[in-house]
């Protein structure tokens, strides 16, 4: 630690984080007038939620400063691995219609990890099938039987 180190506040990055928190908060709160029926909130509160709870955690760390002066440059090696995984994401979202859920999900992941550096076949073969079943097993443990038939 070095006391004479200069504290510097990230406004941009806070500005940034507070516009998209504000903005999923009226969404939400946009939602909520017009029904509060577990069937229309069903994705987008928790969401709106875990937004706000990374709002705060991205702004504490904002407001808290860089100590260490300049940010490390990055290659373009890691730029390109950043837009990579922006373009595996878009992708991910136009398929989700498309070929489904399930699919679209097992692919985003399996790409994603191989981005990030998972070379081993066995794990790039299990990890996102066992990844996978157990969100949809787990999202279809958490709606009542009568409103799943509704919604599948």
């Amino acid at each position: 630690m070095q006391p004479s180190a200069e504290r510097r506040i990230a406004w941009g990055h806070l500005a940034l984080v507070t516009a998209l928190a504000a903005v999923a908060l009226a969404y939400l709160i946009d939602a909520r007038k017009v029904s509060l029926h577990p069937h229309n909130l069903l994705f987008l509160q928790p969401t709106a939620i875990l937004v706000l709870v990374l709002w705060a955690i991205i702004a504490l760390a904002c407001l808290r400063g860089d100590r260490s002066g300049e940010a490390p440059a990055q290659t373009w090696s890691e730029r390109a691995k950043v837009l990579a995984l922006v373009g595996t994401f878009g992708l991910f979202i136009l398929g989700v219609e498309r070929i489904g859920y399930d699919i679209a999900a097992w692919a985003f992941v399996t790409v994603v990890i191989a981005i990030g550096g998972e070379r081993r076949p066995l794990m790039l073969a299990l990890f996102p099938a066992v990844f996978v079943a157990a969100v949809v097993l787990a999202f279809k443990a958490m709606i009542p039987y009568p409103l799943l038939t509704v919604i599948l």
